[in-house]
């Protein structure tokens, strides 16, 4: 997928909120210049008179299938620039997120680096080996921080990966309630683009239905955009009471005063928002615990092994042997403290 910064399609949508066609749009970003350039190239290639965001901008190759999810039923200019910069924001979202768990994980890693560089310390006494299990060790914990930070992510960023893994933590104790909190977080960035006065299009709930098939939300949403009945005959809640029964208090308190002061849009924005600083603040402890919990273990693994080495001063384990070179040490010591 191409590289696409959350500015460039926020710069687009103002565009295409403004009136522009597509094909001005693109006209207009690329007068910014730089990465802005070559994107455009990419895009316009795929661009003829008179078509819509979201077939142009399927062709390619520059959204996911999650974020083309959300321009699928896109319509006029308007909605179009809504929906874009709903994507731009859940990658903004996206980047802050990785970054501030990136930050959390740098001092236990550190301590996890020193215990792996402190513990075949003693090998200088003893005449082992000193810089290969160093070097062994600081390149088994670097592909450990690859793996979370790149290719975690990596895996996330497929569909249908995505999907399977997030699937399978909603049915984890524990981490259910992150599986949950994030698809909330999902819907209201989707449902916003479709929202009019007090109520969503069902547009919206088909869109957020196909962004959300992994969890329970997903299904609720789809019930919701089910034909309404007749004039006459309102549902509660405007058709969102089979949602509402899915969403923790808090969204689905946002979901009600929303519907009922006209309002909607302004409660799931703010909802959103709550969302994505606890969501946030609580993946990075896991994570932080996680990695502490790690460097805890290596410490053990450290403490253990210095003292099945027998170190002169230092009891053995049972049935931990003393090597020669250590039981002449040993002996030396002896001689020097009589």
């Amino acid at each position: 997928m191409l590289s696409t910064p959350p500015a460039l399609l926020d710069a687009l949508a103002d565009c295409l909120e403004a009136g522009d066609t597509l094909y001005e749009a693109l006209g207009k970003v690329e007068m910014a210049g730089g990465a802005a350039e070559p994107w455009v190239r990419h895009v316009r290639s795929s661009v003829r008179a008179g078509d819509l965001v979201a077939g142009a901008l399927r062709s390619t190759n520059v959204l996911s299938a999650d974020e083309l999810s959300l321009l699928s039923a896109e319509g006029d200019g308007a909605l179009a620039a809504a929906c874009l910069h709903t994507v731009a924001q859940r990658r903004r979202r996206s980047f802050a997120r990785r970054r501030a768990i990136a930050w959390g994980l740098v001092a236990p890693f550190l301590f996890a680096a020193m215990t792996v560089v402190l513990d075949p310390l003693p090998n200088l006494i003893t005449g082992d080996p000193f810089f290969w299990p160093v070097a062994r060790g600081l390149i088994e914990l670097l592909a450990l921080v690859l793996a979370l930070t790149i290719g975690l992510p990596a895996l996330l960023r497929g569909p249908r990966t995505r999907a399977a893994v997030l699937r399978v933590c909603g049915a984890v104790p524990g981490l259910r309630w992150f599986a949950a909190m994030h698809a909330e977080e999902e819907l209201v960035a989707a449902l916003v683009p479709f929202v009019d006065g007090g109520s969503v299009t069902p547009a919206g709930l088909t869109a957020a239905a196909s962004l959300l098939a992994w969890s329970r939300v997903g299904e609720a949403l789809r019930v919701a955009a089910r034909p309404p009945p007749p004039p006459g005959n309102p549902l509660p809640l405007g058709g969102l009471q089979p949602l509402v029964r899915e969403l923790s208090l808090g969204s689905a308190l946002a979901v009600v005063g929303g519907v009922a002061s006209k309002h909607l849009a302004q409660r799931l924005g703010r909802r959103g928002d709550e969302i994505t600083a606890l969501l946030t603040a609580r993946l990075r402890l896991l994570f932080r615990i996680g990695a502490y919990a790690l460097v805890v273990a290596l410490s053990i693994s450290s403490l253990v092994g210095m003292i099945s080495r027998g170190l002169p001063g230092m009891p053995t384990l049972p049935g931990g042997e003393m090597s020669p070179d250590q039981k002449e040490l040993e002996d030396i010591m002896k001689q020097l403290g009589q």
